[in-house]
């Protein structure tokens, strides 16, 4: 479950790097570049709300069964 979210903040943190790539003037950077950035900045966002949706549903099944929630209650 923590794996899984630590992933998507990785992922969002690389997203941030990618976007902020696409968006600055930068001599040199062609509009090829400037939309493969776009388009990789779009799948690590899609990445990283399916690694949330999965961290959430992890945890809805731990809650459901009783060793989860004794499980979820140590932390």
């Amino acid at each position: 479950m923590n794996d899984f979210k630590r992933f998507g903040f990785t992922l969002l943190a690389l997203t941030a790097f990618l976007y902020l790539g696409a968006v600055m003037p930068i001599a040199g950077k062609t509009l090829v570049k400037t939309y493969s950035l776009i388009g990789g900045t779009l799948v690590l966002i899609i990445l990283s709300a399916l690694c949330f949706l999965y961290s959430n549903k992890c945890r809805n099944i731990l809650l459901e069964s009783e060793e989860g929630q004794e499980y979820l209650q140590k932390k």
